[in-house]
């Protein structure tokens, strides 16, 4: 299995990603924050290592000592990312600071956190 920084590489490497695309993982963390303090009408989507996109936009509803929870309103379900550096990539629904709507973010990996 591919990890998140030999993936980002590989897409940088193919032309398909710049580095404005690229975000830290402590980055995101802080990202998540400023969304529930600053700004909880924005939603988010990821894909986690492996997986598909998540299919909707979800709220930030509570922010775990190493995840997320969060809500699906179209669907009233709940959702639960216990590790949030399993996170390959994400994008929100408005624009909020350096990150535009609907843009992919790719995360890359911290070494310690």
């Amino acid at each position: 299995m591919f990890s998140n920084f030999q993936l980002a590489e590989a897409a940088l490497n193919r032309g398909k990603m710049t580095v404005d695309n690229l975000v830290p993982f402590l980055q995101l963390k802080r990202l998540v924050h400023e969304l529930r303090d600053l700004r909880p009408d924005v939603s988010f989507r990821y894909r986690l290592m492996g997986e598909m996109w998540q299919t909707n936009y979800l709220r930030i509803l509570q922010i775990t000592e190493k995840g997320l929870v969060l809500i699906d309103e179209t669907s009233n379900k709940l959702f639960f990312i216990p590790d949030l550096s399993n996170v390959m990539q994400f994008e929100l629904d408005q624009t909020f600071r350096q990150y535009q709507a609907q843009s992919h973010y790719t995360v890359e990996p911290a070494l310690v956190h």
